[in-house]
């Protein structure tokens, strides 16, 4: 479909639902909603319009496709030779990187024997391995190559298993990296494309630098993000050019990058898989996510909901960036804003001021002073709190919540009453990737 017929389509924004409504809405790390909105006079699905995620099934052919035709690059089995090693560091939160191991692991190794590298390493954060936990026997191709392949844990305080590339001139920064990737004949990384505004998210050079850099590095980039661009706009230009001159360094050209879908129940949440030059796909994986995840909408609905899905539904940074976007879709003034997510456990610094002083100009004040690194998006979701009637279906205690003004939900079937009480309602599956 071309953008411009994409675009004339999307702005079809509420649509009159055929009776009965029934919505299946995935929200959580593996939680389902399912719900009749019969009586709702109209219903905009974010999604509805859109072509379909991949199938779980399709995700190897899809990869496979992915590196035999990328853009602006050879097919990347003609980039390893025998007797080199191939690394292949993984951006955190990939999803289904089982499957798309096991595509590339294939592609390499079919190949002429020519091009079968020596040694593969698929290197991972501790947190996405714990996250994720992934064997070599769910991805290995062949029993052959099993002696080929291994999996590798980056741990940044151990200098030891860093090298230097050398220093950035405008920072006067050393530049340190995996010594798996510094030694590799090879890299391909393996991306996921994310909204800008994503705290942590280096762009497309995500799954290189900093996230496999030393400890030193990852401190100075703790703030990287929303936070640090508004505070601090040349401090981040610097480290933007930083993360590039790295991966430039490392002589890395091409990478493997996945763009999210609507997540739909049963779907891979995975739209397509882009493969090629670094400066090309970073061009078209933009101009795909906002394709998919650009909010077109005309109408002002009287309850927007909100689901995260994934990883991201522990993550208050991914919850407030959910109440933002909803609050920021045209929801009536006193609307109800229903969230679903997998949150629990204590309430984040910004909230527990909050909770202390009730007043959303008192807390954005003491948050300010406190230079909290969640500020940017944690004070427009107060503000946002205070404006809207805010429901939560999650595992936060319902207590804590109703100290900060949130109505907890404990099951499916309040939802589902709350929001029959509506005529209008916009529902956006993973809202914090809305731009």
């Amino acid at each position: 479909m071309c953008p411009r017929k994409f675009q004339k389509v999307r702005l079809r924004a509420f649509l009159r639902p055929a009776l009965p409504m029934n919505l299946k809405l995935v929200y959580g790390t593996a939680s389902e909603l399912s719900l009749n909105l019969e009586s709702l006079e109209s219903v905009y699905l974010h999604g509805t319009d859109l072509p379909e995620n991949l199938k779980i099934d399709e995700i190897e052919k899809a990869v496979l496709n992915a590196l035999d035709a990328p853009t602006e690059f050879p097919p990347f089995r003609e980039c390893v030779f025998s007797g080199e090693k191939l690394a292949i560091p993984v951006a955190p939160g990939v999803p289904h990187l089982e499957h798309i191991l096991r595509a590339v692991l294939k592609y390499f190794f079919s190949s002429p024997e020519l091009h079968q590298p020596e040694q593969v390493t698929i290197l991972r954060t501790e947190e996405d391995e714990k996250a994720s936990p992934i064997s070599l026997d769910a991805v290995i191709p062949d029993e052959t190559f099993r002696n080929r392949i291994r999996f590798q844990t980056h741990r940044p305080p151990k200098r030891e298993e860093m090298a230097l590339l050398g220093a950035v001139a405008a920072t006067n920064e050393t530049l340190a990296i995996s010594r798996t990737l510094f030694d590799a004949e090879f890299v391909l990384p393996i991306g996921f494309f994310q909204s800008k505004e994503t705290k942590g998210y280096a762009g497309i050079h995500t799954a290189v630098y900093p996230t496999f850099s030393d400890a030193e590095t990852h401190k100075r980039y703790a703030d990287f993000g929303p936070a640090l661009h508004a505070s601090n706009h040349d401090l981040m230009h610097e480290l933007m050019h930083e993360i590039t001159e790295a991966t430039r360094q490392l002589g890395i050209l091409g990478t493997l990058q996945a763009i999210p879908g609507i997540s739909t129940p049963g779907s891979s949440r995975i739209a397509r898989f882009l493969a090629g030059d670094f400066r090309e796909l970073e061009k078209d994986g933009n101009s795909a996510y906002r394709e998919i995840w650009t909010l077109l909408t005309d109408r002002k609905p009287e309850a927007v909901l909100a689901s995260v899905t994934g990883g991201d539904s522990r993550s208050w940074d991914c919850v407030f960036q959910a109440i933002i976007r909803a609050a920021n879709s045209g929801l009536q003034q006193n609307g109800i804003l229903a969230v679903c997510s997998a949150l629990s456990g204590e309430l984040p610094r910004s909230l527990q001021i909050y909770r202390q002083v009730q007043e959303p100009e008192l807390a954005e004040k003491f948050i300010r002073r406190e230079n909290l690194p969640d500020a940017p998006l944690a004070i427009p979701a107060i503000q946002a709190i205070s404006r809207f009637r805010v429901f939560f279906l999650s595992e936060m205690e319902g207590e804590t919540l109703e100290e900060i003004n949130i109505t907890p939900i404990r099951e499916n079937a309040e939802l589902e009453r709350l929001l029959t009480h509506c005529r209008s309602c916009l529902i956006l599956p993973d809202a914090h990737r809305i731009v």
